[in-house]
C-alpha cells in the first residue's frame, strides 16, 4: 500500500483501518517528516518501506526510521547498493521490459511505474521474458487489473489511489473499508493468503 504524504494524524485513522482489513505493507515518502512517528505508531502490527526515493541519503533516513524496503524513482547503484548494505529490499523503478532487465540486473527487483500507463496486459508479456517473479506493479491499479498481475506471477501489487480514493482528504473511512475487500479477497485467492503491499 503507497501512501501520500499527509500529516500523522491523517495516517492514523487511514492506516488503523487498512491494517484492520488486511494490509501489513506500507510504503511512505521518503521524505516523509512523520515516518518514524508512523513507523512507531504502528512498526510492531505492519512493515514500512520508503517510496519516492531518489538517494542513498533518502535510503539512510528510511532506514533509521525504520523501513525495510525501498521503492525507488531511480536505477541508481548507489540507492542500491545503500539498500543492499541495510539489508533492505530495493525495488527501482522501470517502465519498458528493457527497463525492468537493466533493473533487474542491478537490484534483482523492479518496481513497474507507472503501470495503468502500460497496463496489466504488460504482466504476461514479462512472464514470457521470464521476469514477473521480481517485478511489482505500482500506480492506479484496480483490483481487476491487480488480478491480472497475480495471474502472471507477479509477487506483489503496490495499490495506491485507486484503493485510498480521497481518505487523505476527509473521506469516509467507512468507504475505504468497503474499498479494502475486493483487493484482500483478490490477493488472498492469487498470492497464497499473504497480505498485499
Amino acid at each position: 500500500m503507497c501512501l501520500p504524504a499527509a500529516p500523522v494524524e491523517d495516517y492514523i485513522g487511514v492506516v488503523e483501518v487498512l491494517i484492520q482489513e488486511g494490509f501489513t505493507r506500507f510504503a511512505l515518502p521518503a521524505t516523509s517528516g512523520v515516518f518514524a512517528e508512523v513507523t512507531a505508531i504502528f512498526g510492531a502490527r505492519a512493515t514500512f518501506g520508503a517510496s519516492r526515493v531518489s538517494s542513498s541519503t533518502h535510503v539512510m533516513r528510511a532506514a533509521e526510521a525504520g523501513a525495510k524496503f525501498v521503492f525507488a524513482d531511480v536505477r541508481d547503484s548507489d540507492v542500491a547498493d545503500a539498500a543492499d548494505e541495510r539489508g533492505m529490499e530495493c525495488w527501482t523503478t522501470a517502465m519498458t521490459p528493457r527497463e525492468v532487465r537493466s533493473s533487474l540486473l542491478q537490484s534483482n527487483r523492479a518496481l513497474l511505474y507507472p503501470a495503468d500507463v502500460v497496463g496489466h496486459a504488460m504482466a504476461p508479456r514479462l512472464a514470457e521474458l521470464g521476469m514477473i517473479d521480481r517485478v511489482i506493479p505500482l500506480g492506479g491499479i484496480g483490483a481487476y487489473a491487480a488480478g491480472e498481475w497475480f495471474k502472471a506471477g507477479a509477487p506483489a501489487v503496490a495499490v495506491d489511489t485507486t484503493l485510498l480514493g480521497d481518505a487523505f482528504s476527509g473521506g469516509s473511512l467507512s468507504m475505504l473499508r468497503d474499498r479494502c475487500g475486493s483487493f484482500i479477497a483478490l490477493e488472498k485467492r492469487h498470492a497464497g493468503g499473504e497480505n498485499p503491499r
